[in-house]
């Protein structure tokens, strides 16, 4: 069988490879003055989720293969035109963010994404985004005192009174 037409083998080679370069890039993350002699910094979780992740990978690479479907069958029957559609909704998502806000753009997104992924009772999408950005703005702002942006179109239509 050929190493990279299994499954199993070629997640393990991608996730070993990402976790090699994260791994990387760990030692970027500036570190406090103060805190640079303490036990638990910002690089430690990272960086223990890295060698784990390498770890694992590693042993699922020398473990004995297994009989899967090849990976070229599994793309055979990939919806490619959700994927491009999905993918250039979160481009947009990310372009308009500053612009509309987090609730605004949010709420676009997760409505028109539901569309692209079928959901054709436009009530269940809309109560769906609209709940789950109520929620997570919640969370955010009172729970977890995060500042969100309204965006530079609240501040265009409203002035800077919200």
């Amino acid at each position: 069988m050929n190493f990279f037409d299994n499954r199993d083998r070629l997640g393990n080679l991608l996730l070993l490879t990402f976790s090699i370069v994260y791994l990387r890039y760990i030692f970027d993350i500036p570190l406090d003055s103060s805190t640079q002699d303490e036990v638990f910094t910002a690089r430690t979780l990272p960086l223990g989720l890295a060698v784990l992740a390498i770890i694992c990978s590693f042993f699922q690479l020398l473990s004995p293969p297994k009989d899967q479907p090849k990976v070229s069958a599994l793309f055979a029957n990939l919806q490619w035109k959700s994927m491009f559609l999905l993918t250039i909704l979160m481009l947009a998502y990310s372009l308009f963010f500053s612009f509309l806000g987090f609730a605004i753009a949010t709420f676009l997104f997760l409505t028109i994404g539901f569309a692209i992924l079928g959901e054709r009772r436009l009530w269940l999408g809309l109560s769906v985004a609209g709940g789950l950005v109520l929620f997570l703005w919640v969370v955010l702002t009172q729970l977890l005192d995060l500042y969100l942006d309204n965006g530079t179109l609240s501040r265009l239509l409203f002035g800077d009174a919200l």
